[in-house]
This record gives C-alpha cells, sequence and structure tokens, in this order.
C-alpha cells in the first residue's frame, strides 16, 4: 500500500517529505532509538543498583555524550572507507575503459541481455549509455554506484548521525531528570516506550512497510533491553 500524504500535510511539507531518502531516514530514526533504547537502559540500570542523585547524572550525562561521539566516529569512518572504496572502484573502470573499451561494450550488452532484453536492443541501449557517459554507465550497472560519495557527504551523514543519537538520548534523561524520583522509572519506560512507537510508525509508512508490526518489534526488543539494563544493575548491586 503506498501512503499518500499530500491531502494532511502542507504543500511544501509533502514536497520535502517526499524527497527524503527512505534509507537515509531509516538509518537515522535507528539511531535515535540506538540513543532511547541505551540511555534509558542505562537509566533503569542505575535505578535497579539504587544510584540516584548527581552519581546517576553525571553517569547519564558521560552517556549521553559518549554515545554520540561513538556514533559520530563509527559512521565517519564507515562513509570515508565506503567513498574509498567507490574512487577505487572508479580509478579501475577508467583504466578498463581505456584499455578494453570492446570487452567493456560486451559486458554493458550482456548485462541488458540477461534482463531479458533483445540483443538488438540491448546494443542500441549500451550504445546510447556508452555516448551519453560510459563511466557513469559502466559504474551503475555493475557496481550500483549512481552518486559518488564526497567528503562533505561523510562529515554531514556522521554529524547527522551523532545528533540523532544525542536526540534519541535525550527524551528518556529528559524524563529521569523532570519526573520526582517515585515515578522516574516508570516516566523512562513509558516515554522510551512511546519514542520507539513514534519512529518505528515514520520508518515504516516511509518505507511503505506494516507500522503495526514495525512498532511491536521496536517495542519487544526495546522493552527487552530495558528490563535487562533493571535487572543487570540490581543483581550487580
Amino acid at each position: 500500500m503506498r501512503w499518500d500524504y499530500s491531502p494532511q500535510m502542507p504543500n511544501a511539507l509533502a514536497r520535502w517529505w517526499a524527497g527524503v531518502d527512505a534509507g537515509d531516514l531509516r538509518d537515522r530514526l535507528t539511531d535515535v532509538n540506538d540513543g532511547i533504547i541505551a540511555l534509558a537502559g542505562t537509566g533503569l540500570g542505575l535505578a535497579g543498583a539504587k544510584i540516584s542523585g548527581a552519581t546517576s547524572f553525571a553517569v547519564l550525562v558521560i552517556t549521553t555524550l559518549m554515545g554520540a561521539f561513538a556514533v559520530f566516529g563509527v559512521q565517519l569512518c564507515e562513509a570515508l572507507s565506503h567513498r574509498e572504496a567507490q574512487q577505487s572502484t572508479v580509478a579501475r573502470e577508467q583504466r578498463l575503459l581505456e584499455l578494453t573499451p570492446d570487452e567493456e561494450m560486451a559486458e554493458l550488452t550482456e548485462w541488458f541481455e540477461r534482463k531479458g532484453v533483445t540483443p538488438e536492443t540491448s546494443k542500441q541501449v549500451a550504445q546510447e549509455l556508452w555516448d551519453a557517459d560510459a563511466l557513469s554507465a559502466q559504474l551503475e550497472i555493475e557496481y550500483g554506484i549512481r552518486e559518488l560519495t564526497t567528503q562533505s557527504d561523510a562529515w554531514r551523514e556522521a554529524i547527522t548521525a551523532g545528533l540523532a543519537f544525542l536526540v534519541g538520548a535525550t527524551l528518556p534523561v529528559l524524563a529521569m531528570v523532570m519526573v520526582p524520583l517515585p515515578w522516574r522509572s516508570e516516566s523512562t519506560i513509558i516515554a522510551a516506550l512511546a519514542s520507539l512507537v513514534v519512529t518505528s510508525v515514520i520508518i515504516a509508512r516511509r518505507g511503505y512497510a506494516n507500522a503495526t508490526r514495525t512498532a511491536l518489534r521496536s517495542l519487544m526488543i526495546g522493552g527487552t533491553a530495558l528490563a535487562l539494563g533493571y535487572l543487570l544493575g540490581d543483581w550487580m548491586m
């Protein structure tokens, strides 16, 4: 089922939403979920260990900042490695196009034939793509590379990943800090699980998946993680 957001959203917002890459959105909301689960689990672990006050607050702040930095660092390394792999692939394909152009053209033609296109049409399409941009055609057909990752892309992905974790982590931290002590654990659980439901529904709708099943999976995993956090804290103390 394809969701149509135009009746529910202003035109500008609907256009922005339609332009958001589903994969990028899923990755960033996954980082948000990581922040929610990590900090809510840590907070409940501290509650299970009967640790409160300034010590508990310091642990939460340190965990939030270090978690965001870790996500930023991992994403940056991954994006830069991906960029280097792309550059290596581009250099190799450029050499092949210079040294063995006939073989590269044959590979391009064969790819279309394997998809069920007739040999004559395959050769014509391959030739037109070759004439337009041989390197881009080879990169997309052979390696699925449609756009090359730049350094700014890598840094942007890393920064948004770290910020996404930070946003997710802030939600349970606020619940723990702003709610009176007797209700702190309950408010943390409610805030964390409610946030997971919201992010799961957004991910599901943008990816045209089943929102109910996606939310239930997130609740099951998140609830298990929170329970483990509390039990570990209680067991260690």
